[in-house]
C-alpha cells in the first residue's frame, strides 16, 4: 500500500481529495494548522499539525510517503506576506529530497503558463482578471509553478479552472490552453479523482495539464 503525504487538505477541494485517496486504498500522511479540521478522518490518517515554515513537522509528514499531493493555493484575495505558497513548496521540495521522495503532483491555475499553450481567450481572460484582483496571489502561482518545473522532481502541475461543488463522474476534459476544448468549471470531486489517478498514471510527469468538466 502506496503513502501519500497530503497538504492543503483542510478546505472543501481537501477533504474530497483524502475521501478519494482513502477510497482508493491508499494510506495518509495529512498536513494541516488546525487538527479539528480534520476530526472527521480521525483514525483514518495520519494527522500532523504545523505550519509551512515548520520544517521538522513537514519532514515528519513526508518520512515514508511515495508520493507528496499538494493542494496549497493562495488564501482568497488577501495573500499574507511575499509568496507564502511558493515558500512553502521550497521547504517541501527540501523535505522531499531529504526523504528521497521523487513524485509530487501540484494544483495550479493559467496564471502558469506551460511551453505547449497556445492562446486561449477564456483561460488568458481568467488568469488577467485574478491577476488584476489578486495580483500578489496569482504571481504566488505562478512562481510556484515555476519553482515546481524547475525542480529535478517527477512533478505534475494540474492546472484548474473554477471550482464547484459535483459528483466524481469523470467526465473531464484534459490538455492544454489553445489546443484542448476546456470549460471554465470543474467539480472538486472530479479534480480530487483525477489527482489521485496521478500517482499511477504516468502520462504528465514533468509536465502542466490543465482540466475541466467536459
Amino acid at each position: 500500500m502506496k503513502t501519500i503525504a497530503l497538504f492543503g487538505t483542510t478546505g472543501p477541494t481537501g477533504k474530497h481529495i483524502i475521501e478519494e485517496a482513502l477510497k482508493q486504498g491508499y494510506s495518509l500522511s495529512v498536513y494541516t494548522r488546525d487538527a479539528k479540521k480534520l476530526e472527521s478522518f480521525a483514525g483514518r490518517v495520519e494527522i500532523v499539525v504545523g505550519d509551512l515554515s515548520n520544517q521538522d513537522a513537514i519532514a515528519k509528514c513526508i518520512n515514508g510517503a511515495d508520493v507528496v499531493i499538494s493542494a496549497l493555493g493562495p488564501n482568497g484575495l488577501k495573500v499574507q506576506g511575499d509568496k507564502p505558497v511558493m515558500r512553502g513548496l521550497t521547504n517541501i521540495i527540501a523535505a522531499m529530497k531529504h526523504a528521497g521522495v521523487h513524485r509530487l503532483i501540484q494544483i495550479s491555475t493559467a496564471a502558469y503558463r506551460d511551453p505547449k499553450d497556445e492562446f486561449a481567450f477564456k483561460a488568458h481572460a481568467f488568469a488577467l482578471l485574478f491577476k488584476v484582483i489578486a495580483r500578489k496571489g496569482f504571481e504566488d502561482i505562478k512562481a510556484t509553478g515555476e519553482l515546481i518545473a524547475s525542480s529535478d522532481l517527477d512533478w505534475t502541475l494540474v492546472r484548474i479552472p473554477n471550482l464547484k461543488d459535483g459528483p466524481a463522474n469523470g467526465n473531464v476534459n484534459v490538455g492544454w490552453y489553445g489546443k484542448t476544448k476546456l470549460s471554465m468549471k470543474l467539480s472538486r470531486a472530479n479534480l480530487a479523482k483525477f489527482l489521485v489517478n496521478q500517482v499511477e498514471d504516468k502520462a504528465f510527469v514533468r509536465a502542466a495539464p490543465a482540466i475541466a468538466d467536459s
